[in-house]
């Protein structure tokens, strides 16, 4: 009797402190996530409802991945104020996900949003549960201590609930017997996130046919679908200019730690960039994509060595080891992950816990638990202001936490296993391993060798706002006399602003006064104080006027990308794809005339020397022009034609030359065009983003904006000396 008393005694204080530790997470997650998401529409959320809406309005989206400032201007259109946003780098069906929310406003969108998010959270609980013959209480634990990438899933109003629900969803009902439907189930997110494409290899790996079949059926439904709705030039854009540079791990920043990937690590230690990393401790191009190489490589040899390999007696144990390495397998070859991504860490925890319980190793079982608890404890964060030179590696714990977690579970089951993986056999897969990364490493190298390259280089913006990495947003430039201006996005107060410099480079900091409203596409007059600038206010563009820095703008005119006259009175705007002319006097504006046969146009530029205007244009048969119009004798000349977009013309001083964006192969480059002989040069050669040229006469420069060397849309300011005629 004593002995069964002091047996349920341990077993009572376990449960006593498993509901505690439940009912702490629980209220942490609830207090940290779930209550400021339910506030607010911010977030990624505020990206993905935009791209829907966009979708719902039958809006051309692939402008969303070309042009970063437009879909800002979407997500102020739809009021969705504090919120800087971007829909890069998302494949286009990502849109599909937030469609049936679109009906309704922003905030009661999100809020719909988090209540399915709770329940799909419920939902990962009770298949964690089922799938594993866990109790509920340890699998609801395990999936609350995700921590910081579970609030950080409500507080962005990310879809990875949503995923994992799915993924969980289809192996329960594969585990009852129904492929097709869990093959559904696994496929339907496959062509937004990537993961349960691995889930279906997998199956695959099995000889589950059928549910492999409707599992990239249901994908290619939900890839049609996407078609039929938004066009097919959206996927060409998006595999020919967003997903090569996206699965080389340039995201906003690619040397940024918070995204934790041997990527990231690897380019900190030896890939030098002069204003992302500019004394990396070995620098050296060689060692990076070798060893980025080989990581890789290595790492799929040793899982593809567990997979056939390692064997326990017990089936169902097999399968919860086997589905527990798919999500840490993904992690640790992924070029970068955030915290939200370890939602998927998740199932491997859950299912290596109840591997371990069932062979009466509890101990051993909360050690893996707490093990994962401790790779979503945000001590990368503290840790990464010391990150630097030869301490670099010291900023990517959660990476080798990872890896401590790989190998702790490697040490925990493989004494259980029935037959254990022999190392002669991990050597004879190491070794065409190590061919195909030296393979891929040769090819590399090659293609790096063959690189066309340029004279620009970085324009460093000395000021403390500018001294950040991740997500740098500037945009825009425009030259007066002795100043330039330029539009910024700050992430401190989630806007955009007009800032200006010197022509000598100095930043003399923001132009426009601390608000709320977003300013884009400046253009600033001769006399270096007249300042037009665009804004989306009322739910409609915008042009306002500043008369000096520092000055409170006013509103002029409703339309967009506004640009000077050169004699400062007479200013050109756009109005739904057609050019208008106005006037302004102190605070009068003049009613605009409207300019003959330019639907279409975008893009505009005023000669700094005579009346001719230089603009873009594209027509319904996706043919582009850049066209120069003399406003005063309503005359048009067609400078060049092409199939592919131009952007951002401007004049040189002497408006005898022109450079502009050339967006030729999914590659953008700033082209230079003399107008008495109509040659072309091109200027830049690197595979990024180079647009917005602009021509600095006193420095004898063109200074343009672009993103070479950092993430998708995430620019900065460059400069390259002007060609001799």
């Amino acid at each position: 009797m004593k002995g069964s008393l002091h047996s349920e005694m341990p077993r009572r204080w376990a449960g006593v402190i498993c509901f505690f530790l439940f009912a702490v997470f629980s209220f942490v997650i609830i207090w940290k996530g779930v209550l400021p998401s339910w506030q607010t529409p911010r977030g990624d959320f505020a990206n993905y409802y935009t791209a829907a809406r966009l979708l719902a309005e039958n809006q051309p989206l692939q402008k969303a991945y070309r042009d970063f400032t437009w879909f800002q201007k979407q997500i102020d259109r739809y009021g969705l104020a504090h919120q800087l946003g971007g829909f890069i780098p998302h494949p286009p069906p990502t849109a599909l996900v937030m469609l049936p929310l679109t009906i309704f406003e922003p905030l009661a969108g999100k809020r719909i949003w988090v209540i399915l998010n709770l329940i799909c959270a419920a939902l990962c609980i009770v298949l964690l549960s089922r799938m594993t013959q866990l109790a509920w209480l340890p699998a609801a634990i395990i999936f609350l201590s995700t921590g910081f990438g579970l609030i950080n899933n409500f507080l962005f109003g990310q879809m990875y609930l949503l995923l994992l629900a799915t993924l969980l969803a289809g192996i329960y009902l594969h585990q009852r017997g129904h492929p097709i439907a869990a093959g559904i189930a696994l496929g339907s997110m496959i062509p937004m996130k990537y993961v349960g494409l691995f889930f279906v290899i997998y199956y695959a790996w099995k000889k589950q046919w059928w549910l492999a079949a409707s599992a990239l059926a249901t994908s290619m439904a939900v890839l049609i679908l996407t078609w039929l709705i938004a066009g097919g030039e959206i996927f060409s854009v998006f595999f020919k200019e967003v997903l090569p540079r996206h699965l080389q791990g340039e995201i906003q920043d690619p040397f940024a730690i918070q995204f934790q990937s041997w990527n990231s690590l690897l380019r900190r230690m030896f890939v030098a960039n002069p204003s992302l990393n500019p004394q990396p401790p070995l620098p050296s191009e060689f060692l990076f994509v070798l060893l980025k190489n080989i990581i890789a490589w290595v790492w799929l040899a040793i899982f593809i060595w567990i997979f056939r390999n390692a064997r326990f007696q017990n089936e169902k144990q097999q399968q919860l080891f086997e589905l527990g390495f798919v999500p840490l397998a993904i992690l640790l070859i992924s070029p970068g992950s955030a915290t939200y991504h370890f939602l998927l860490l998740t199932l491997s925890t859950v299912c290596f816990v109840k591997i371990l319980r069932d062979e009466n190793q509890p101990g051993r079982a909360w050690f893996v638990a707490g093990f994962f608890l401790s790779i979503n404890l945000p001590h990368y964060l503290i840790l990464k202001k010391y990150a630097t030179g030869w301490l670099t590696p010291l900023g990517y714990m959660r990476l080798w936490l990872l890896v401590g977690f790989f190998i702790v579970v490697c040490i925990f089951t493989f004494r259980l296993l029935d037959h254990r993986p022999g190392v002669r056999s991990l050597a004879k897969l190491l070794l065409p391993a190590l061919t195909i990364a030296a393979v891929f490493t040769f090819l590399n190298l090659r293609a790096l060798q063959a690189k066309e390259k340029d004279e620009a280089q970085w324009l460093p913006l000395h000021e403390k706002e500018f001294d950040r990495h991740l997500g740098l947003l500037v945009k825009t430039p425009a030259r007066g006399r002795e100043r330039f201006v330029f539009s910024y996005g700050e992430l401190r107060d989630e806007d955009y602003a007009i800032f200006s410099m010197t022509n000598h480079g100095q930043v003399e900091g923001q132009w426009t006064p601390d608000t709320s409203q977003k300013f884009y596409e400046p253009d600033l007059a001769h006399d270096d104080q007249s300042l037009l600038m665009e804004s989306f206010a009322n739910g409609r563009a915008e042009i306002w006027y500043s008369r000096g820095r520092g000055q409170r703008p006013l509103f002029l005119v409703e339309g967009e990308n506004p640009t000077w006259h050169a004699e400062g009175e007479l200013f050109a705007f756009m109005r739904e794809g057609k050019i208008g002319l106005s006037a302004v006097d102190s605070t009068i504006t003049s009613p605009p005339r409207w300019l003959p046969e330019t639907a279409g146009g975008y893009d505009l530029a005023f000669s700094p020397a005579d009346d001719r205007l230089l603009f873009c244009a594209e027509d319904s048969e996706k043919h582009f022009i850049l066209a120069n119009m003399d406003v005063s004798e309503g005359t048009r000349e067609i400078l060049l034609e092409s199939k592919e977009p131009f952007e951002r013309p401007a004049w040189s001083p002497q408006a005898d030359r022109i450079v502009f964006s050339w967006n030729r192969n999914g590659n953008r480059d700033i082209w230079l065009m003399d107008l008495s002989t109509r040659e072309l040069q091109r200027l830049t050669r690197d595979p990024a983003i180079d647009t917005s040229p602009v021509w600095d006469e006193k420095n004898n420069r063109i200074l343009f904006t672009s993103d070479r060397g950092r993430g998708l849309e995430c620019s900065t300011m460059f400069w390259m000396a002007v060609p001799k005629k």
